[in-house]
Order: structure tokens, then sequence, then C-alpha cells
């Protein structure tokens, strides 16, 4: 199963298991996954920023390589 099929999957469970709770339940849930995906994307775009600035910051391991 790929992870495009994982995530639909997961979606699917998590849709259904939303139509079981009241309104207000179903909101925090909502609010809960809305604040989870904004941190990973924050957490991906910090971790991809260091490590851009990381391999801008490296010395060449080759003497021949002279900036």
């Amino acid at each position: 199963m790929g992870i495009i099929n994982q995530k639909k999957d997961n979606l699917v469970k998590l849709l259904n298991g939303l139509s079981l709770l009241d309104d207000q339940d179903q909101e925090r849930i909502i609010r809960m996954v809305d604040t989870l995906d904004a941190v990973d994307m924050e957490v991906k775009g910090k971790i991809f920023s260091n490590a851009l600035s990381l391999k801008l910051d490296l010395p060449s391991a080759y003497a021949d390589d002279k900036k």
C-alpha cells in the first residue's frame, strides 16, 4: 500500500470516527488535526532550511574546489 493510499485510508477512518461524535467533540478533533498539520509543516520547513544552510556552509572535500 502506497503512502497516498495510507493517508486516504486514515482520512476515511478519521471522518467515519468524527461522525460518531457530537458537534463540540468534532470541532475539537478538527482543531487538533489542523494544529498538528501546521506544526508538521513548520517543522519540515525548519529542517529543510537548516539542511540547506548546512549544505551551503560545508567546505568542499576536494582540494581542487576553491571558491
